[in-house]
């Protein structure tokens, strides 16, 4: 283009190519021609192609065989493509590359949450779901109906008898630790371990059997003993709990003939109180509600730590009607009078049960006392009769608990009242957390403080 500038006067089109479709050789004007002739260092040599670019196309300067020996511009036949395919395979692999790493954030995400919400419900309520427990509950027809199967339980073990005779020296006599309606309870150690605490059941239906218990291991919570294992073997079932080792409250309150021992302050009290509440109140939350129907002091057991665990949960079910009735009479005191009528237990009739339960906390004495004229007085009786309340509560507490025990006592009677009038669990451990606020707060703590030796585990689960 400058060479053509310098050889003319005129504005310069000589050079102005225009790519016509179709066309694949373009002529110079003669005149460009003949200039060239008088300038040839000036002019690169067209032995070779050297192609070059414009705005239309690419165009490759050919050597001098056009027509009139002017040079011919030819276009490049083959353009060079593989610019366009390496962008569009690039622009695909950031898509696919953008794509795969959202999929993978969306499934990290769903696992992060799923963990949390497990999290979250486990520390909440150390529980499995309800809703497996109530459907559960709905195939009990099923499994009555069908001939029995084994049993899969996450957490649950199934014993084998000769690992139940190992553990407890072939059911030795030293080892029961307890006897009640559904028969004898051994301490033993299992293999790996673990101290259990097993009861035998007899002549049970095995399906049924084995139905209650798989409902009973979906149960966890801090204040419930836990299940661990079960053990089904020529008629015979065995179930396997957590061996707790300070026995029952009712062994912390009172002697063989009823009396108080004083073993337990008034702080220690309020804790057990507020425990067992825990504990019925997670039942009673469950959908179906799970009722206990056996609930007394000789059921709510004491670990080391002497936190309160609610046993024998879900086990009636497994007893006759002549079995479950046919109880000592300090038992019968715990239970609802309007179950014999109606014989239809409800949440009211634990609740029923419970408030008997404060009633011996607080006055240190077995439900049922005799008095001198030989005649059975029980403490709900007393209670309401009693004008001066120091005189129901149990001395060894002293004149500083007099008040939150007036208050517990309060408590207990709204939970034996008539139906209608019966505080909800939810209410009862709102009112004793208020309680206990109140009145440990006010209390001297006494960490020397030791509790009178009892047989541990006697009486368990009786």
């Amino acid at each position: 283009m400058g060479i053509c500038q310098l050889l003319s006067t005129r504005r310069c089109r000589c050079c102005f190519l225009v790519r016509i479709p179709g066309i694949s050789r373009i002529s110079l004007p003669s005149r460009l021609t003949q200039l060239l002739s008088f300038a040839p260092k000036f002019i690169p040599s067209y032995s070779q192609e050297k192609p070059f670019k414009s705005r239309h196309g690419r165009v490759v300067a050919a050597s001098v065989d056009g027509e009139n020996g002017v040079p011919t511009l030819t276009p490049l036949q083959t353009a060079d493509k593989k610019p366009r395919k390496q962008t569009f395979a690039a622009i695909v692999g950031c898509i696919s590359a953008a794509l795969l790493v959202s999929i993978i954030l969306v499934l990290v995400y769903i696992c992060l949450m799923r963990v949390k919400r497990f999290m979250r419900r486990t520390s909440r309520t150390e529980t499995s779901m309800p809703s497996t427990v109530e459907l559960e509950r709905a195939n009990t027809s099923h499994y009555a109906a069908g001939a029995p199967s084994p049993i899969y339980v996450q957490n649950l073990k199934q014993i084998t008898m000769s690992e139940l005779e190992h553990a407890t020296h072939n059911f030795s006599q030293s080892n029961v630790i307890g006897e009640g309606r559904f028969g004898l309870v051994h301490k033993g150690l299992l293999q790996d371990g673990t101290r259990v605490a097993i009861k035998r059941y007899l002549n049970t239906q095995v399906h049924f059997f084995l139905h209650e218990i798989k409902q009973i291991a979906q149960v966890r919570h801090r204040n419930l003993v836990k299940l661990v294992g079960y053990c089904e073997d020529n008629h015979q079932q065995f179930l396997v709990y957590d061996y707790i080792p300070n026995g029952n409250v009712g062994n912390h309150l009172y002697d063989y003939e009823g009396s108080p021992t004083g073993k337990l302050n008034m702080r220690q009290r309020l804790l057990i109180a507020l425990g067992a509440a825990k504990g019925l109140e997670h039942l009673h939350s469950m959908a179906p509600p799970l009722l206990h129907m056996h609930f007394r002091s000789s059921n709510v057991l004491l670990d080391e730590n002497f936190t309160a665990k609610v046993s024998d949960y879900g086990l009636s079910k497994l007893l006759s009607e002549d079995q479950f009735y046919a109880s000592s009479s300090a038992i019968d005191c715990f239970l609802d009078p309007e179950l014999y009528s109606s014989k239809r237990f409800s949440v009211q009739s634990d609740i029923y049960s419970y408030g008997v339960f404060l009633l011996e906390l607080i006055s240190g004495r077995e439900a049922i006392c005799r008095d001198p004229s030989n005649l059975e007085t029980t403490l709900i009786m007393q209670a309401n009769d009693s004008k001066d309340i120091s005189s129901f509560v149990d001395k060894t507490l002293g004149g500083k608990s007099m008040r939150g025990a007036k208050q517990v006592v309060d408590l207990a009677l709204q939970c034996v009242n008539i139906r209608p009038r019966r505080s909800l669990m939810r209410s009862i451990i709102e009112e004793l957390e208020r309680i206990q606020e109140t009145e440990i707060g006010g209390l001297p703590f006494e960490a020397g403080e030791e509790i009178g030796d009892v047989t541990l585990g006697s009486e368990l689960f009786r």
